[in-house]
């Protein structure tokens, strides 16, 4: 079970879908969701805030995309940083972002969004599932 799952979506509609297929999946202990990567940084940076183990995130965002916040996400030092599985959330993944990601061995997977039932069984399969046969 992932312990605090972060959500990073300019939508909040895709936010409160998000949030509510991961309750029904009880994959997850906690969620929180932002609107805006700052506010999202900011979270993270909070050192009385427990770090997530996961985070999804939409690619496309006003503002700040995804590669600003994940250049950023890198510069945040706290004691307790896990390495979270990094999902990014795409509506089509362009050939630019496809070879961009290499740049960013910390992304584990991008899927297409809206993220479904089917997609949440999927990563809590790969990534709790995976994670215990392995120990």
């Amino acid at each position: 079970m992932f312990n605090k799952v972060l959500l990073l979506d300019d939508n909040k509609a895709t936010n409160f879908i998000h949030t509510k297929f991961l309750k029904q999946s009880d994959a997850c202990n906690e969620i929180v969701s932002f609107l805006t990567g700052k506010d999202a940084l900011e979270h993270l940076k909070d050192k009385d805030s427990v770090f997530p183990d996961l985070i999804i995130s939409d690619i496309n965002m006003p503002t700040m995309d995804v590669w600003e916040f994940l250049d950023l996400y890198n510069t945040i030092e706290r004691s307790v940083k896990t390495n979270p599985k990094i999902i990014l959330l795409t509506t089509s993944l362009s050939p630019e972002d496809n070879e961009r990601i290499k740049a960013y061995p910390m992304v584990s997977q991008i899927i297409n969004k809206p993220l479904d039932k089917r997609a949440i069984q999927n990563l809590i399969e790969k990534f709790i599932k995976g994670e215990d046969s392995q120990q």
